[in-house]
């Protein structure tokens, strides 16, 4: 009979109502954290025994602190409840082949989208269990939970919007603080709306002696509840094993444990010697008892000898459940760390030994890793070194192929440190390769960076010339200064060590060198090894050559006169994705990606579009955090360029959290870049510029994507009329043409520049920046190889740019077609923003219906941009509407330099003070003369008085 339950009323009756309300359609996930023996999983047990009570299924999934646990354990276990429960809900689901690929495979068959990709199934297949009766979902010990698992549970709290469903999991906070990873994913599954936490303290004084009352059969001493509350801090656990002490006759001054292994010890020094030495090989095979196992490396049956430890309560049969477990994981770890780490080492080899016969199976293979590494790592003489790194190469690689890319990276982490002093070097140096892999998959890239800089060493020093270029080769795609750098040299070095004969790694090297020219300024060199690549790899007809060399041509000709050829780049990718791509998944991301660059500096928005509905499954089948950081950079371009600032700050958030993780310090600096442009397009005040480390900052100024930041920087400040702080983030632009600025980002930053120029009054660059954008008059302002935002028709561009140079019906035909553009393509902030330019241009030349026309185009850009919340433009627009004084000739520039002018400033005083150059204060002067109609500065003082009056 089970003790009865004390304390924690307050806790139980807030998740009864959790449960009313997922009754009703409202499902949530809890989080019951607290130390261990705090109580956590018996509050969850009540909960279930008055959820069962009302016909509402119970499915229990626990999580296991082995290491060979397999990737979705606590699913697995759920799942299998369900079967038990309902087996009609689990058609689609095998419940054994959770983590398999061919589970995602028969997802997608069934229908296009990340619907079918393993999260959605789960969770469709979980919604749909709940319909009838409602469904709690106990997950039991959640720190111990992988990754991958992790984010499951998110993806289910996320996506069960509508189900009977309630989730309830258990968490010691304090070992997720030695965790950051784990940490994180259930810091993440806190925040979301749908979750809460509920932290368990220990019990009342009054709570414990009702407690200690049901084990010693009568109500304690005052002194032995303050005795037992003092030692044990009213731990329920704690409470309830020196209760046992005391029921069993020791005396209440006898010298009680201060940890919990010795209250252990006393306990199970009452059971059976032959029990004990049962539990002996139990607490190391693991928290759930395996007869079978147990049996095999005891040479006898284990049931009668496990019985006491049932009795004692040592060992408990969760309900529905034939296999035994240990009652509480701190019991196990007590017995463990009783033995010894000799006596563990024995043990693992034996348990090794038991499970060989069955290593070919896959769910066997991680445990039998699990064993065989701890008793190599133990000093067990009796295990073969090199069979036992191979068992756990194997459980590593497995994890790989199952996509749970965490455990995989792990797993091959602990290759290496059980195989330090034992492997060859050059051993070492493919594990530190095959490591990197694992770590760039899991989005470890700052992990996968050092791995592989430890790998090339390694590999220099040895002269292993293969390992050197396939270290040279793991990380891919990302742009990060100093790591361009360092692969550079990589490069150089492996290409020299492998020769100049045609070959799969001398192609795939030459792509990879070109990715790195890009960056550090080399465009020529850029060109010129991407084609010799694509040469080589055509010659050689290796398909994996020809994915990195089609990838180093992307690059080459990702400027905007290269769009036409992207496209086609991307298609023949995606061609080779269905024929003959070692990994036909990432083909087709990346050629989807591609393909979806190029349409939107096209202009084809609507195809664009299409082609992101089909990168989606693509980016959630390969369960890699890189890809789906690409799709959500996609989907905020049409999100920024249509004006819906919630929804990019929504998906630039993941997106920052993605590159956060990854210590990916090129897309973090992407994530302030977009931050920043919607704070800029809103007029949002709100944001620090503190938070731009100084040494990143610094640091990105090599890198590609800092001119953007740049730009995004200087038209924040001028939007909120901060002009030297502009000023400030202008002046540090790298200049037009600069090496700096790579050709995929030029035309944004041109665009950009001329935008900030025109509104600081500096007419300098406008010359050369209606040059360089006169041949993409037809194209759209959006990076060339990782877009991320839209800004509108490069027609508006030009037509600013004309104006400021004077050629106003010039700059009046280009802002006309650029709102045309725009407004065809839905792009409303930027048409908007076309029609104020327009506006402004228009109350400058001063024909006929000039001035009418251009209140009119004003009051439509007000009207605009206050429905999308762009107040900056709003405000504008809104004082041109109100007829200035001086008729809207004037730009605010020159309306700033006619006043100082006023003031009988030198044209030298005026630049020091404006902090432009003294040759731009001529140029705005010669502009308000021909504008007013004046010929000389007096006439200027004298109409700036007036104007003030």
């Amino acid at each position: 009979m089970a003790p009865r339950y004390v304390g924690r009323a307050t806790e139980l009756g807030g998740l009864a109502r959790r449960l009313d309300a997922a009754l009703a359609g409202d499902p949530s996930v809890v989080l019951v954290a607290g130390e261990p023996g705090i109580g956590k999983t018996r509050l969850v047990t009540e909960l279930a025994r008055l959820a069962g009570a009302r016909g509402v299924p119970v499915l229990w999934g626990r999580c296991s602190d082995d290491a060979g646990a397999p990737a979705y354990w606590p699913w697995r276990g759920v799942l299998r409840a369900l079967h038990a429960t309902a087996p009609d809900a689990l058609a689609a689901v095998d419940p054994t082949d959770l983590a398999e690929p061919a589970l995602l495979a028969a997802g997608s068959a069934a229908g296009a989208g990340e619907r079918f990709v393993l999260f959605d199934v789960v969770t469709r297949t979980l919604t749909a269990a709940s319909a009838t009766t409602g469904l709690l979902i106990a997950l039991d010990d959640l720190q111990w939970a992988d990754p991958d698992s992790l984010a499951l549970l998110a993806h289910l709290a996320r996506d069960a919007a509508g189900a009977r469903l309630l989730v309830v999991a258990t968490v010691r906070p304090g070992e997720l603080g030695a965790d950051p990873e784990r940490a994180g994913h259930v810091a993440r599954i806190e925040a979301l709306p749908t979750a809460e936490r509920l932290d368990l303290d220990g019990l009342a004084d009054d709570e414990i002696a009702d407690a200690l009352a049901d084990v010693l059969g009568g109500a304690p001493t005052r002194e032995v509840v303050a005795d037992v509350a003092a030692r044990s801090g009213g731990n329920p656990f704690f409470v309830a094993e020196l209760g046992r002490v005391l029921a069993a006759g020791a005396l209440r001054d006898d010298a009680v444990p201060a940890a919990v292994r010795d209250v252990v010890r006393l306990r199970l020094a009452r059971l059976p010697a032959g029990c004990r030495a049962v539990l002996d090989v139990a607490a190391v095979a693991g928290a759930e008892i395996d007869e079978s196992l147990l049996r095999t490396v005891l040479g006898a049956p284990v049931a009668d000898a496990l019985r006491p430890a049932l009795d004692d309560g040592v060992l408990v049969r969760p309900p529905g459940r034939t296999a035994l477990r240990f009652a509480h994981d701190i019991v196990r770890e007590a017995l463990s760390d009783v033995l010894g780490a000799q006596e563990r080492a024995r043990l693992h080899g034996r348990l090794a030994v038991a499970l060989a016969p069955r290593a070919d199976d896959p769910d066997v293979l991680p445990e039998l890793a699990r064993h065989a590494l701890a008793a190599l790592a133990g000093g067990d003489p009796a295990q073969d070194p090199e069979q036992a790194l191979d068992l756990a190469r194997g459980a590593a690689r497995l994890a790989g192929t199952r996509l749970a890319f965490a455990e995989s990276a792990r797993r091959h982490a602990h290759v290496l440190e059980a195989g330090r002093g034992i492997v060859a070097p050059a051993r070492r140096a493919r594990d530190l390769v095959e490591l990197a892999r694992a770590q760039l998959r899991a989005h470890a890239v700052s992990d996968a960076v050092a791995t592989c800089a430890s790998a090339v060493e390694l590999a220099r020093h040895i002269g292993d010339a293969t390992v050197l270029a396939e270290a040279a080769l793991v990380v891919q795609g990302i742009s990060d200064a100093e790591l361009l750098i360092a692969q550079r040299g990589w490069c150089d070095d492996a290409l020299a060590a492998v020769g100049p004969d045609d070959g799969p790694l001398r192609a795939q090297l030459l792509a990879q060198l070109a990715h790195t020219l890009l960056f550090l300024g080399r465009p020529d060199e850029v060109e010129g090894r991407s084609r010799e690549a694509l040469a080589m790899a055509e010659r050689i007809g290796d398909p994996a050559s020809l994915v990195a060399a089609l990838r180093a041509r992307q690059l080459a000709r990702s400027g905007p006169e290269g769009h036409a050829e992207r496209y086609a780049l991307g298609t023949r990718l995606l061609d080779l994705a269905a024929d003959g791509a070692p990994d036909p998944v990432d083909a087709a991301l990346w050629g989807r990606l591609w393909r979806f660059d190029a349409l939107c500096q096209q202009g084809r928005f609507d195809d664009a579009e299409q082609e992101l509905d089909r990168l989606a499954p693509v980016a959630a089948a390969t369960r890699q955090p890189l890809a789906r950081l690409h799709q959500l950079r996609s989907r905020i371009v049409f999100a920024f360029g249509r004006g819906r600032f919630d929804e990019v700050r929504r998906l630039n958030q993941e997106a920052a959290q993605l590159a956060e993780h990854g210590r990916h310090a090129g897309a973090t600096m992407t994530a302030l870049a977009v931050e920043w442009q919607v704070a800029k397009m809103v007029g949002d005040d709100g944001l620090d510029e503190t938070r731009l480390d100084p040494g990143m900052v610094e640091a990105g100024r090599q890198s590609p994507v800092f001119a953007v930041l740049g730009t995004t920087m200087a038209s924040w400040h001028l939007a909120l009329y901060r002009r030297d702080e502009a000023l400030r983030w202008y002046r540090d632009l790298p200049p037009p043409g600069s090496p700096r600025i790579p050709r995929f980002m030029c035309l944004v930053v041109e665009a950009l520049r001329v935008q900030i120029a025109a509104d600081l009054g500096d007419s300098a660059p406008m010359q050369e920046a209606y040059r360089f954008l006169t041949p993409f008059a037809d194209l759209f302002v959006v990076g060339g190889a990782g877009a991320t935002a839209t800004h509108g028709s490069v027609q508006q561009y030009l037509g600013i740019a004309a104006g400021e140079l004077g050629r106003t019906d010039v700059a009046i035909r280009h802002l006309r077609a650029g709102i045309d553009a725009d407004d065809a393509r839905g792009l409303a902030p930027f048409a908007a923003s076309g029609r104020y330019r327009l506006a402004v241009v228009l109350s400058r030349r001063g024909r006929p219906g000039d001035s009418d026309e251009a209140r009119a185009l004003a009051r439509r850009a007000a009207a605009t941009a206050a429905t999308l919340g762009m107040q900056p433009l709003r405000r504008m627009a809104a004082e041109l509407v109100d007829n200035p004084r001086d008729g809207g000739v004037l730009s605010p520039r020159e309306a700033e330099i006619a006043e100082l002018v006023a003031r009988g400033m030198t044209n030298r005083a005026i630049a020091e003070t404006a902090h432009i150059s003294e040759r731009t204060v001529e140029t705005h002067v010669a502009h308000i003369l021909a504008k007013l109609g004046f010929s000389g500065r007096s006439q200027i003082a004298a109409w700036a008085v007036t104007r003030e009056s």
